[in-house]
């Protein structure tokens, strides 16, 4: 699942002109009008103008003209373009709106996806399918965060709704589309490359030499993107190079395996972000690009690019909240977007066919850019002492030990409300399976690894299948713990359960609560103290309170 970085948005009215919009004389059939605003076909259309033919210039070979796209409004409608076989229900709209190259298909209703601001790919009827949500549906997602995370008085969060605020910016819609259109791509050339998000769980994400290690990374790439001669670049180059040898020398396998994986998904997507506001640069956008809201054309987008690469140095250094938790792993898997960025647009101008390497399953960026530099090892020792004298490294390491500190803290009550907290406490217990395995549906943006064996999931609803066909599916987020070594997985409800819940609960192999359900035929639940233990495998019997 992609998930869009928090921020607000809102739709526009358009009166579209001719090829997608007004067109004399014409209208749509009775009952197929487009709920979804029409802004995003005409931005769709533009970046295919781009992607979608031989002359791809973001990356040759990708030719995107029969990707199909789904645009969707939750419980309203979904809008289908240039599927081959579009599924059950949908009817051709024939209205003024128009999509160069493909039909437009409507069906009114629940949808395909109910949660807002999902901004992903996935098959849809057998076909890989590009998907924006509306703007609308993004607006909804941004003020329920306000909503429930935000802890300022309501007068004090109503005076951050200016409209700057609260305008979709058409330029970051563009790049939107054009990143989630890289990732069906993707999929298409290298089905199997990519990142095994179960890999965080190996990762060190409070390590104070690692966070400092990204930091002195992210400074040596801008310095490369940012250098006009060849000689500060090849220099900028190698002291990357070198600070990401040593850093990555301490790391796990796992870890690095991790973050290769995302540099080639996420950053390769975040690329063609970048590439896009090169190629777009001086165009003549298409008319109906005018009616767009804050659309302001071409003619120079250095400064947008600019500040992708800011951005880039302030994830690597650690000063982006991602999902308002520094401490888990949203931070670290969006800077490994930037990273990924960053070291692609490195390579166009190192090794300009390196993007005819990178879809082959053993090779990374990091391979591609040793490749290239040809830096021997007394190059790279005398680059790394180098970055141990820049002004910044103390700075640094104490900002990353206090990281690491609160971090631990932070982790620490977590894991503690979750044992002991208020409320009635879940546990299912699966150690008499036969097989003693979990699956489980999370974010890779939502983790914290207390130990080797113990993982909390946060973010999202998380839902988890066992071996005998049990299975436990949230219903609201609420912070959960797995430990692998207990064999448990347990969360606790932010309430305490009512008699009449604890004894019907007490009664039945499985639960069914407002916040969670449980199958589990053939399990025993039995009452500890205040809390629910769910005992898989074993056979059910009228539970004794505890």
């Amino acid at each position: 699942m992609t998930r869009r970085t928090l921020h607000f948005t809102t739709t526009a009215c358009l009166l579209l002109a001719p090829a997608i919009a007004l067109a004399q004389g014409a209208s749509a059939p009775q009952g197929v009008v487009l709920r979804i605003d029409p802004r995003l076909i005409a931005e769709a259309a533009e970046v295919w103008s781009v992607i979608a033919g031989r002359e791809n210039l973001i990356w040759p070979g990708w030719d995107a003209s029969d990707t199909p796209i789904l645009f969707y409004l939750p419980g309203e409608q979904d809008v289908l373009i240039n599927h081959p076989r579009p599924p059950a229900g949908f009817v051709a709209y024939d209205g003024s709106v128009r999509f160069p190259g493909g039909r437009i298909l409507v069906r009114d209703g629940p949808g395909f996806i109910q949660a807002d601001g999902q901004n992903t790919s996935r098959d849809i009827e057998g076909v890989r399918t590009l998907i924006v949500a509306d703007a609308l549906s993004n607006l909804r997602q941004d003020i329920r965060g306000l909503l429930a995370d935000d802890p300022r008085p309501p007068a004090e969060k109503a005076q951050g709704l200016d409209f700057a605020t609260l305008a979709t910016d058409p330029y970051n819609q563009l790049t939107l589309i054009v990143h989630e259109a890289f990732h069906v791509f993707q999929q298409r050339v290298a089905p199997d490359k990519g990142a095994n998000e179960m890999l965080l769980l190996h990762y060190p994400v409070l390590s104070v030499e690692n966070n400092v290690g990204f930091a002195q990374e992210g400074a040596a790439l801008a310095a490369a993107l940012r250098s006009e001669s060849d000689t500060a670049f090849a220099a900028a180059v190698v002291r990357w190079l070198a600070v990401r040898r040593q850093r990555r020398s301490a790391l796990p396998r796992e870890a690095v395996e991790y973050e290769n994986g995302v540099e080639f998904s996420e950053g390769l997507a975040k690329y063609a972000e970048y590439r896009l506001l090169q190629v777009l640069e001086g165009r003549t956008p298409r008319h109906e690009m005018w009616w767009v809201q804050g659309f302001r054309g071409y003619d120079d987008l250095s400064s947008r690019r600019s500040a992708l690469i800011d951005k880039m140095l302030q994830h690597m250094r650690g000063e982006v909240s991602v999902n308002n938790d520094p401490y888990g792993t949203a931070p670290l898997r969006m800077r490994l977007y930037y990273s990924g960025l960053a070291i692609a647009a490195m390579l166009d101008r190192l090794a300009p066919s390196w993007k005819e390497r990178i879809v082959r399953p053993e090779v990374s960026l990091t391979d591609l850019v040793a490749d290239a530099a040809h830096a021997t090892p007394a190059d790279l020792a005398t680059a790394l002492e180098g970055t141990r004298w820049q002004g910044d490294h103390e700075a640094l390491v104490a900002a990353k030990r206090d990281l690491a500190a609160r971090g631990r803290a932070r982790i620490d009550t977590v894991l503690a409300r979750i044992e002991h907290g208020p409320g009635t406490g879940i546990i299912v217990d699966y150690g008499a399976l036969e097989t003693p395995r979990v699956g489980l549906a999370f974010t890779p943006f939502g983790i914290m690894v207390v130990d080797s064996n113990r993982t909390i999931y946060t973010q999202v609803p998380i839902r988890a299948r066992f071996p005998d066909g049990s299975d436990l599916a949230q219903t609201q987020p609420l912070p959960l713990l797995h430990d692998k070594a207990a064999k448990l997985i347990r969360f606790r409800l932010p309430r305490a359960l009512s008699k009449e819940e604890m004894a019907r609960a007490l009664r039945s192999p499985s639960l069914e609560l407002p916040e969670v359900v449980v199958h589990a035929a053939g399990a025993t639940i039995r009452r500890e103290g205040k809390d629910l233990r769910i005992v898989l495998g074993a056979p059910h019997h009228h539970a004794q309170n505890r």
